[in-house]
């Protein structure tokens, strides 16, 4: 059994929290982060605090206080090298992305590495093998795994649920109120709206000092079920870096109903990131918000106040306000204004040439306003507009005789609380009036986007199951309506589409339904597609929506087929089992694999199983997304392999390469080789450098020597490079 006590080796800046039963300060720098407890990071929350390293490499990092190391791995992804100190009331502390790790830490995993061939190992370790004084030193910060240069540092209780460090003993200086940039409000089904639509709609916020809080830029209309969402972040006083907050509240007309304190989660309830986070602000640039709601099926236990969060206001103006605070209690706020009113509808507008002249005509609609205002105007290019007729109009039929010296013609209409719809229409008519069609599947509805390549002359007539439905115009040359699904209505989801002077489009949405507590397994696009839902995979019911799209892939990548877009964008407790057909001999496959795109044009690797029986690619996904069948035919790159080829070195060089894949990637350590005189070394990868680094455990021999560097990808295309060097 080894016992070996790690004593203490520098002098340690030790806060005042140290002395007053906090932990001492594991780096000789002073305080400072680069992030915090709870942030979102791509598929989990942050489990601890990143402490600034200022770029470097190399600062010992010291104990927090008295324990026994646990347990030491290494790894070229992830937390890179890591170790875990058990403390005496049986908490754990994580430090990680290590550079390298003191005795004898160092010696047992080199040790483990060379008797196991690889660089990755995982070691553990009973009370009392390597007791750790409080302030010893026990690595040195680095960046292995993720991310730049920094020290990871997590807190794990006693039943091993991540904690909020600095709730637990340290004491960073922050003077500094959080930031409030934006909101961000979502309507929940398809009876909800925010400003007449469906989607996520941000609202921008302003300082405005003389009252101290953030102001909405204007209120924003709503109806039906919705929640809000924050764009928020902190500083401290030490680095400019944008921390997440710890709490955050959301009062409604001076009454709190919703409050989030990041405290602590669990690692079984990491990926419910996805439910405290809006997946829509995941994409398009639109920055990471912090929701303000409960979301069904969220387990997450920071959570406070009457109510779910979920909110459904009466008709009229109401006042919201988000109140954020970090550890230290400074705080900030943010108002706006939430209008709740039945938007007007503004249906079957048309230009018609009569014998007495020619008029443009509509029916407009309100469902809880007697008078509504409605204006009439022209263009001649469509942006801008002069007012030919204003009016407080009742509910009904709307007609003007206009001239023909005017190419657009526009009827708005305005209620009283400001909610607003218009209608375009255009002189003379297209000769041929088409349009692309977009599907924005949602839990219960799908929105159908048309989008005219002219703006037509009448709005587009669109018959929803045995209905007649008014799409809504959205843009001079865009028109949307829901459609609503029903597993048990066997005409829900069909609809007919038509612009006057062109054909009828059908399409057919998708009536499968998937519930919380049932397994499911659905077939999509001729057996193309399959989805295999365990019980435990939904947190809410929806209707999954699949839409085949020629995928764009990038040169490295070769299309197997057609791609699919699953919707909506949805999260999964348990993981989804995908499966996409592939029964064409053209491509080997070994070489395929189903790929996620993850930005225009951009797609990475899910999986590559393979099953051979039903000849279907398989892979496990949290979320749905765009996936396409693609496969990988190019070898890894391998450049500036060192020692050179002719090299004239010493006893001790420095061995590595660089490696790049740009398709199927680099993801298995077994597949990236160090020969050295026909040995194998010790080969340590580092994926965001793309380096690859041979170890040596001893110094060579005088004379000449023979180093191999192989690679292979997640396809199994191998790229091999050789040089020959002399040591003097």
């Amino acid at each position: 059994m080894i016992k070996r006590t790690l004593l203490l080796a520098v002098a340690l800046w030790l806060p005042a929290s140290a002395e007053e039963g906090g932990f001492t300060w594991p780096l000789s720098l002073a305080p400072a982060l680069t992030s915090t407890f709870g942030e979102s990071r791509s598929r989990a929350f942050h489990a601890g605090i990143d402490l600034k390293t200022w770029g470097e490499t190399g600062h010992p990092v010291q104990a927090l206080a008295d324990g026994y190391i646990w347990r030491v791995r290494t790894s070229p992804w992830g937390y890179g090298r890591a170790l875990y100190q058990k403390l005496a009331d049986g908490r754990t502390v994580v430090y990680a992305h290590l550079e390298g790790f003191a005795a004898p830490m160092a010696e047992l995993v080199q040790q483990a590495q060379q008797q196991r061939g690889r660089y990755s190992v995982d070691l553990y370790f009973k009370e009392g093998e390597i007791p750790v004084l409080g302030g010893a030193v026990i690595a040195w910060s680095g960046e292995s795994g993720a991310g730049p240069p920094h020290l990871h540092l997590e807190l794990r209780d006693a039943n091993n649920v991540a904690i909020n460090p600095l709730l637990h003993g340290f004491a960073i200086a922050d003077t500094i109120a959080p930031t409030l940039q934006r909101v961000a409000i979502t309507p929940h089904g398809r009876n909800a709206q925010v400003e007449g639509g469906h989607d996520l709609y941000v609202l921008n916020l302003r300082w405005q000092p003389s009252r101290g809080e953030f102001i909405g830029v204007r209120p924003v209309q709503v109806l039906g079920p919705v929640s809000i969402s924050a764009l928020m972040y902190d500083r401290a006083d030490a680095a400019p870096n944008k921390l997440a907050p710890y709490r955050a509240e959301l009062h409604i007309d001076g009454e709190l109903v919703f409050a989030a304190r990041y405290e602590r989660v669990g690692y079984g309830d990491m990926h419910q990131m996805y439910l405290d986070r809006p997946l829509a602000a995941f994409k398009g640039g639109v920055g990471r918000f912090y929701n303000l709601c409960r979301l069904p099926g969220n387990r997450l236990e920071f959570y406070e106040g009457p109510s779910d969060g979920i909110l459904n206001l009466a008709k009229g103006r109401h006042e919201a306000v988000v109140v954020v605070s970090d550890v230290n209690g400074n705080e900030s706020r943010a108002r706006f204004g939430l209008v709740v009113a039945e938007p007007p509808v503004i249906a079957g507008a048309r230009i018609a040439a009569a014998a007495n002249g020619t008029f443009i005509e509509a029916r407009m609609t309100d469902a809880d306003d007697r008078l509504v205002e409605v204006e009439l105007a022209s263009s001649r290019d469509g942006e801008n507009w002069r007012r030919v007729d204003r009016r407080q109009s009742r509910p009904g039929p709307l007609k003007w005789r206009i001239h023909r010296n005017a190419s657009y013609w526009r009827i708005q209409a305005r209620d009283p609380a400001g909610a607003t719809a218009f209608a375009i229409c255009r002189l003379p008519e297209p000769a041929v009036p088409t349009f692309a069609l977009e599907r924005r599947p949602h839990a219960d509805f799908v929105e159908l986007v048309m989008r005219y390549a002219q703006v037509p002359s009448a709005s587009p007539l669109v018959r929803v199951d045995t209905a007649n439905v008014s799409p809504r115009q959205t843009d001079l040359r865009e028109f949307r309506v829901a459609v609503p699904l029903d597993a048990n209505d066997p005409a829900a989801g069909q609809v007919l589409l038509r612009t006057p002077g062109a054909a009828v489009q059908k399409v057919v949405l998708d009536r499968q339904l998937v519930r919380p507590g049932a397994a499911a397994k659905l077939i999509y696009a001729n057996g193309e597609v399959e989805l295999g839902f365990a019980a435990e995979s939904a947190y809410a019911p929806f209707f999954p929506q699949v839409v085949a799209f020629e995928p764009i892939a990038s040169a490295a990548l070769v299309a197997a087929g057609p791609a699919f877009a699953l919707g909506p964008d949805v999260s999964f407790d348990r993981k989804v089992e995908l499966r996409l057909r592939y029964d064409r001999e053209t491509l080997p496959p070994e070489k395929l694999g189903i790929y996620r795109e993850i930005a225009a044009e951009k797609w990475s690797l899910v999986s590559n199983e393979w099953d051979a029986v039903g000849r279907q690619m398989v892979a496990r996904v949290r979320r749905l997304g765009r996936y396409a069948l693609l496969a990988d035919l190019e070898p890894p790159e391998i450049s500036s392999l060192q020692p050179a080829e002719g090299a004239v070195v010493g006893s001790r060089p420095e061995i590595r390469g660089a490696v790049r894949d740009q398709g199927a990637g680099i993801g298995r350590e077994a597949d990236i080789e160090f020969e050295l005189d026909g040995r194998p070394l010790i080969a340590e990868y580092d994926p965001e450098a793309g380096r690859v680094y041979g170890h040596l455990v001893e110094d060579l021999l005088l004379g000449a020597h023979h180093l191999v560097l192989r690679v292979r990808d997640m396809s199994g295309n191998q790229a091999e490079v050789h040089s020959e060097f002399t040591v003097r």
